[in-house]
């Protein structure tokens, strides 16, 4: 994206007939930073207008309002997850494989500087899925994620490698709960080590 093309917010604009002095791409990447760490109502205007590199005007105007901004980096968030999975997915030497090392994936995950636990799961806690504003976002990019997982037990059940009498979607929502589990043990602070005590419940799950 160029410097001079506006971030498609959904609202807002990047002011007519003069082009942005910054990349709005690399502004919504701190405000995902910002609003993942410190969550929505943790995060002030003004600490985000320090972390993008914008003035009040500029925020506003490309952006739109807070919320409008919230939104965006759920959905920019979701969409990076949904890729990763679906290239992780398409990569794996088998669906039960991918299942397998996602998940391990997730319990030894370590932040390495960057805010813990996951930005969907983090705002589910924090807004709920009630939310009039924000509930659809999540819900949109829960039931994504959930879609993956179920493509990858039927993917299983199709060539018999899921254990006989479990349902593939059974067995997603299952492991999409201790995914989500994981990433709040991990905010919770539980050393990785604890949290791979829980791959064991997958591998039960698969086996």
């Amino acid at each position: 994206m160029s410097k001079s093309t506006p971030v498609d917010a959904g609202s807002g604009s990047a002011g007519r007939g003069r082009p942005l002095q910054f990349d709005p791409e690399k502004a919504l990447q701190q405000a995902i930073l910002l609003f993942w760490a410190q969550g929505y109502e943790g995060t002030s205007t003004s600490q985000l207008m320090t972390a993008m590199g914008l003035s009040k005007s500029s925020l506003y105007q490309t952006f739109g309002s807070k919320e409008a901004l919230f939104k965006l980096s759920l959905d920019r968030y979701g969409e990076m997850t949904a890729d990763y999975m679906r290239q992780t997915l398409a990569q794996a030497e088998s669906p039960k494989q991918f299942l397998l090392d996602l998940l391990e994936a997730t319990a030894n995950y370590s932040s390495d500087g960057s805010p813990s636990g996951c930005f969907l799961v983090n705002s589910a806690c924090e807004l709920g899925a009630d939310s009039t504003w924000a509930g659809p976002m999540l819900l949109k990019r829960r039931d994504q994620a959930l879609a993956i997982l179920q493509q990858a037990c039927q993917a299983m059940a199709d060539n018999g490698e899921l254990p006989e009498g479990r349902e593939p979607d059974a067995v997603a929502n299952q492991l999409y709960a201790l995914i989500c589990g994981l990433k709040v043990m991990e905010r919770m602070s539980f050393a990785p080590e604890q949290r791979r005590d829980c791959l064991q419940m997958a591998e039960r799950l698969l086996s």
